[in-house]
């Protein structure tokens, strides 16, 4: 590691930092020119709030070079809706930032961190492919409340999670599914996209089938049809 490296695994559980603090490290090679992996800049990160995990997570990331991309198993240290702080070994500790649908989460078996820390237990795993279940469980919710969900895409959030876009009543809105990586909760929330406000706060559960039955549904109905 590097002098002007944080321990990042030392943070508490939910403190977040600026993401473009978080600086691309590179070992020392006594001056010798070696290509260095890509980083985000600052603009592409934005200005946006990333979360320190206090349990690095083994995931498997793209890292692009100037000539070439290659896959690294590593840790992720900290992430933003948009882009994984990463971590690797390659004859000396890297870290860079990239773009969240780079990152998948990476089981111990696959030797993600035999050399950067001990093994950890698996995290929950979750796929674009995962969420289309999981709305029809949403709606059988809001059914409750005369409402429905209509997808109009999803993507993913990150190695921990994903995000599906879609409407209720014509109104915009996304659904955002997260796992922590430190506790393995599962949880969920509706976002309002007119106001950038997130309609109920996110129950945290063992599953995603428990944090849904456990959502405030008709609490955020109501908030999206007073906006």
């Amino acid at each position: 590691m590097g002098p002007n490296e944080t321990p990042l695994s030392a943070q508490s559980q939910h403190k977040t930092v600026r993401a473009d603090t978080l600086k691309q490290i590179e070992p020392d090679r006594g001056g010798a020119f070696v290509l260095r992996p890509y980083s985000l800049t600052a603009a592409e990160l934005g200005d946006l709030p990333a979360v320190l995990a206090s349990a690095p997570a083994p995931v498997r990331a793209w890292v692009r070079y100037p000539a070439t991309a290659d896959q690294v198993h590593g840790l992720a240290l900290a992430w933003t809706p948009r882009a994984v702080y990463v971590e690797w070994e390659s004859n000396g500790a890297h870290r860079t930032w990239v773009w969240a649908s780079a990152v998948e989460s990476a089981t111990t078996s696959q030797n993600a961190t035999s050399t950067l820390s001990p093994q950890r237990s698996q995290v929950n795993e979750l796929t674009i492919r995962d969420t289309k279940p999981l709305v029809a469980l949403i709606n059988a919710q809001l059914a409750q409340s005369g409402a429905e969900f209509a997808t109009s895409m999803a993507q993913p959030a990150g190695p921990f999670g994903a995000v599906v876009f879609g409407s209720i009543d014509d109104h915009g809105v996304r659904l955002e599914f997260f796992i922590d990586p430190a506790t393995n909760m599962c949880a969920v929330h509706l976002f309002d996209m007119t106001t950038k406000k997130v309609l109920a706060d996110r129950v945290a559960a063992l599953t995603f089938e428990k944090a849904i039955e456990g959502y405030l549904w008709a609490a955020a109905i109501d908030m999206l049809g007073n906006t």
